[in-house]
């Protein structure tokens, strides 16, 4: 089970706003950047602690963009075969880019199942 894999799956079926685990060097000025930040799996239960950083047109963009991404997650947890659990750890606007661009990060936990 590739659990980053499923979090931008997820991701992409739920958005309008491209998903990656990668930040292009030309980056769309609205994007979520998916990146593992921590992992406790065992063998029967991945978990691990993702990273979204969402960047958006300007602060309110930005925002809705993490909130939307977080929902996502929480919606999927309740029906996807492998995700169980969705936990919101914190949100917040970063406020240093290159770019000076507003962006959001939410860190989110999983709990994602290894077999059905």
């Amino acid at each position: 089970m590739d659990a980053t894999a499923l979090v931008v799956d997820v991701l992409e079926g739920a958005l309008d706003v491209p998903v990656s685990t990668e930040i292009p060097t030309d980056r769309p000025g609205r994007l979520v950047s998916v990146a593992l930040e921590a992992d406790r799996s065992t063998p029967y239960l991945l978990m691990p602690t993702y990273r979204l950083m969402c960047w958006g047109e300007s602060d309110v963009d930005a925002k809705s963009i993490a909130m939307a991404a977080v929902e996502a997650l929480w919606d999927a947890a309740l029906d996807h075969p492998y995700l169980s659990a969705a936990d919101l750890e914190t949100l917040s606007r970063t406020s240093w880019s290159k770019t000076g661009q507003a962006r959001y990060e939410a860190v989110v936990s999983l709990v994602i199942n290894t077999d059905e």
